[in-house]
């Protein structure tokens, strides 16, 4: 089994005679897996241009300080659909979009201002939202484009879908919500690439494993707690060793979809799933992230009255 440091020096190999330099967007990029995927790429491709998209400018400007004049940072409420569509018209081009943003919370449903669960806007809906408005750019990318979803490929599982309940407005509870992200990921990328027109690009759905980052502070207090001394004690992997697995399977995959492991291996036992099952994700989801970006403006019309 390959080491960090050995997949580290394989994807400096790889990356760092690339030409044109490539063009990196990461969501949620500012800490965690996302911040040590920016650093990484900074490091094994030096001319690579590298966004960052997040909430905090002081966290910013610390990985700003290290990604030298190519380092880009965006600011933005990622679990608004209406802020993606602004912020992506700001992005010319892209060759490797990847989607980091989330939270770990144990709290019920809790809507945004558009009426999508905060942690399902994050984790899913703002992720493919953000996929299908760079598309074009992503399609004509020299180097084929990549997109990484990190969430959880092992335990995405389509029959625990609610298919007559699929935003859970009924049906919510915190598990039911992640079986929805985790399952949703797994059958989006293979509608994605699926279409004829994306043929140039790869769709990769990753589980990063335990990754030591500050999202357990999200936590309730009975489990924050434990969660970071577990963290002090060495358990899991740093998000610098995560990103160089995480690169490996972008830089392993060439076209269609594929899921991957903490070592950004292949998950093997993925399944093939029915085009119409497909189609119904697709469809949702379209359906969820235009209806939102309606209802607000209809909402701020009706202010005005």
């Amino acid at each position: 089994m390959s080491t960090a440091s050995v997949v580290a020096a394989s994807n400096t190999q790889i990356l760092s005679s690339l030409q044109p330099p490539l063009r990196v967007v990461i969501g949620g990029g500012t800490s965690g897996i996302g911040r040590g995927i920016a650093l990484a790429y900074r490091k094994h491709c030096p001319n690579a241009h590298v966004t960052i998209i997040g909430r905090s400018q002081s966290a910013a400007d610390e990985i700003l300080s290290q990604l030298g004049s190519n380092g880009n940072f965006i600011s933005a409420d990622l679990s608004l659909m209406s802020e993606i569509r602004r912020i992506t018209k700001q992005i010319t081009a892209v060759d490797v979009l990847i989607l980091s943003q989330g939270v770990l919370k144990f709290t019920g449903r809790t809507p945004t201002e558009e009426n999508i669960d905060d942690k399902a806007a994050l984790s899913y809906y703002g992720r493919v939202l953000f996929v299908k408005e760079l598309l074009p750019l992503l399609r004509s990318s020299s180097h084929g484009g990549k997109v990484l979803f990190v969430m959880n490929c092992k335990r995405g599982n389509a029959s625990k879908i609610h298919w007559d309940d699929m935003a859970l407005e009924k049906n919510y509870s915190v598990l039911a919500a992640f079986n929805h992200v985790m399952a949703f990921t797994d059958l989006v990328i293979q509608y994605l690439a699926a279409q004829p027109e994306n043929a140039n690009v790869s769709f990769i759905h990753a589980f990063p494993g335990v990754v030591r980052t500050p999202i357990v502070n999200g936590l309730p207090f009975y489990l924050r707690l434990p969660a970071k001394a577990l963290n002090t004690l060495g358990w899991g992997i740093s998000p610098e060793e995560c990103a160089e697995f995480m690169i490996h399977g972008i830089v392993e995959t060439e076209k269609g979809w594929r899921c991957i492991d903490e070592k950004g291996e292949t998950v093997s036992n993925k399944e093939v799933l029915d085009v119409e099952m497909l189609k119904k994700v697709w469809e949702h989801t379209c359906e969820i992230s235009s209806r939102t970006g309606q209802h607000s403006n209809v909402s701020n019309e009706l202010d005005k009255q």
